[in-house]
């Protein structure tokens, strides 16, 4: 192994041995507990760019890592690497794999909506899902970058990454636990969607730039599709009771 396809391999690793330190070191209790306080809130904030962003950044001002590695830039043409053709082409596969995901999960969570099943609702603030969207994005970017250098198979790779992904989240399943809440659930799901999302247009495309694009929208359309659907779900669940309970009153007695 060269020492181009060694460096790539450390700091990967280097990052997944954070994550987990991290993981186990800091519960979600204490998370909860720092972001009561501007203070905390401003150290989270910080330590997360420096984690997801600053981390790649640092491999490409070492050379460890070029863009093209990242899905940053191509090597065929002005627009930041790509010809017009490419990009259109990759328009292409981005419109296709962005229907194929969202057709069948928004007709799953009508079906959930329909039935009064719990459907948890994205709390988060349009602020906050941009920056988780492209935390994340660059974050899988990076772990696919390592495999492609020392495999130099984009679908291997790809794979690889995604394997890379699952073991951090294994950890954070293990350490924290799964709780019953609809949100959560629907975030690991979702999380999951978004995640073969990212790794099936990287391996058509290598174009971070449209990836990031897809995770976003699917992120935003995805909230606000929940929150449309569960409102009638609760009113029906409400209405549905005290109708039943007025025919009772308006039988007559035996």
């Amino acid at each position: 192994m060269s020492d181009t396809q060694l460096l790539p391999v450390v700091w990967t690793l280097a990052s997944m041995v954070i994550f987990v330190l991290v993981t186990l070191a800091v519960s979600p209790a204490r998370a909860a507990q720092l972001r009561l306080t501007p203070g905390g809130r401003f150290i989270e904030s910080v330590a997360r760019l420096l984690y997801y962003v600053g981390l790649p950044y640092l491999t490409l001002l070492t050379n460890s890592l070029a863009p093209i590695d990242l899905g940053l830039a191509g090597n065929s043409g002005p627009l930041l690497g790509w010809s017009t053709p490419d990009w259109l082409a990759a328009l292409n596969d981005w419109l296709v794999v962005g229907l194929i995901a969202l057709i069948p999960i928004g007709g799953v969570a009508r079906q959930l909506a329909h039935h009064a099943r719990p459907l948890g609702i994205d709390v988060r603030p349009t602020s906050s899902i941009i920056v988780d969207s492209v935390y994340s994005e660059i974050h899988w970017a990076f772990y696919r970058a390592a495999p492609l250098i020392l495999l130099g198979d984009v679908y291997v790779a790809t794979l690889a990454g995604a394997g890379l992904i699952l073991v951090e989240q294994a950890v954070t399943l293990a350490h924290r636990g799964l709780s019953a809440e609809p949100e959560e659930r629907q975030s690991w799901l979702g999380q999951a969607l978004l995640l073969t999302m990212s790794a099936t247009l990287f391996a058509l495309t290598r174009n971070l730039w449209l990836i990031v694009a897809l995770h976003l929208i699917t992120e935003l359309l995805l909230k606000a599709w929940s929150s449309r659907l569960i409102s009638p779900a609760i009113e029906s669940t409400v209405e549905r009771p005290s109708r039943e309970s007025v025919e009772s009153i308006d039988q007559p007695l035996a």
